[in-house]
């Protein structure tokens, strides 16, 4: 796109046609030809816009449809709603579940204490429930402290590369959160693959010769690793259907960039292009 504005004419032809086959329009617009825009940069990601009424929502139905799989929601509202009033923050009144809209304020708090509460919600668990409980809290710490570090008004390259290690950590992390984030059709496809699988192997136990001469501890064994085999597909399902490929997740890889050239994102706002 940034050559179809070169000054060769060559070029600026083979990259009309080559956004053209791609079936993308090019509609001249008033900043192209602006000497002080840079067409790199004229899309600014900033806090207010990327994060707060986006990845703070995303990261919200995650944590709540993952505490909802695991019957937690009342561990959740308990400490959410005991936070006492703090300077620069303002507690919540009502569970997290009942809030239809989010003031300013509320999404700034709901970035600051997302973590320990979840975390605080998370205290003795099931040996079951302990892994993807645990690994999903790390997703939402990484991505969390990402966004606060992205309010510093001054980095260096040390807080920098924070942010992008945080960031990059929860992409590592990310798969375990992936079911929480399918939509109800990949639910219900979801479940009705598992019913499928269990079926199979139940059938498969049952026809097998040395199944019934097998003791109990034995057939309990295979019953888990099966289990383990299966629930390992489905989350492979899960991420298959749900990548994190969406707007608002992308641009926070440009965030690094963006402070480095302008200090800092509090500089920046997404005003003009809007």
């Amino acid at each position: 796109m940034i050559l179809v504005t070169h000054k060769d004419a060559t070029a600026r032809w083979e990259a009309t046609q080559d956004l053209e086959d791609r079936v993308v329009g090019t509609l001249e617009g008033v900043f192209w030809n602006m000497k002080c825009i840079s067409l790199t940069t004229i899309i600014i990601p900033d806090i207010l816009h990327t994060v707060y009424p986006a990845m703070l929502k995303h990261l919200m139905d995650w944590v709540m449809s993952s505490l909802e799989q695991n019957s937690r929601i009342d561990k959740f509202n308990s400490p959410w709603a005991m936070m006492p009033r703090y300077p620069g923050f303002a507690r919540f009144c009502r569970p997290h579940g009942q809030v239809t809209q989010w003031s300013g304020n509320e999404m700034k708090a709901l970035g600051h204490v997302s973590v320990p509460v979840f975390a605080a919600t998370l205290l003795n668990l099931s040996a079951s429930q302990r892994i993807p409980c645990t690994e999903a809290l790390l997703c939402v710490e990484n991505i969390v402290y990402c966004h606060l570090v992205a309010q510093y008004q001054q980095n260096t390259e040390a807080t920098i590369e924070y942010m992008e290690n945080y960031l990059e950590e929860f992409h590592h992390q990310q798969d375990v959160l992936s079911r929480f984030g399918a939509s109800q059709s990949t639910k219900k496809v979801s479940e009705a693959l598992k019913k499928h699988l269990t079926l199979d192997k139940q059938v498969g136990l049952d026809s097998h010769p040395a199944w019934n001469n097998l003791s109990a501890a034995a057939k309990c064994g295979c019953v888990d690793g099966d289990e383990t085999q299966i629930e390992s597909a489905i989350v492979q399902h899960y991420v298959h259907k749900y990548d994190f490929n969406f707007v608002k997740m992308q641009l926070l890889n440009y965030f690094s960039d963006h402070i480095r050239q302008l200090g800092n994102l509090l500089n920046a706002s997404s005003k003009l292009p809007e």
